[in-house]
């Protein structure tokens, strides 16, 4: 699976689109995940896209690094 895209919800309702998995740990590093309200992976398998939007902070912050 390659990312697709990652959606970062801040806190303050501010959303940043990443499409690539460093860029978006750095943001993650970045803002810190006591900041972070959510984290919507989209990933693709070379066919289709598969959404990950249902994922807590910790366990999306794992899905990218397998990516």
């Amino acid at each position: 699976m390659n990312l697709h895209s990652c959606t970062i919800v801040l806190g303050d309702d501010l959303t940043m689109t990443c499409d690539n998995v460093e860029q978006t740990l750095g943001i993650i590093d970045e803002h810190g995940p006591s900041n972070i309200h959510r984290i919507l992976i989209d990933a693709s398998d070379g066919q289709r896209v598969h959404s990950y939007h249902d994922l807590s902070i910790e366990e999306s912050i794992e899905s990218l690094m397998s990516l």
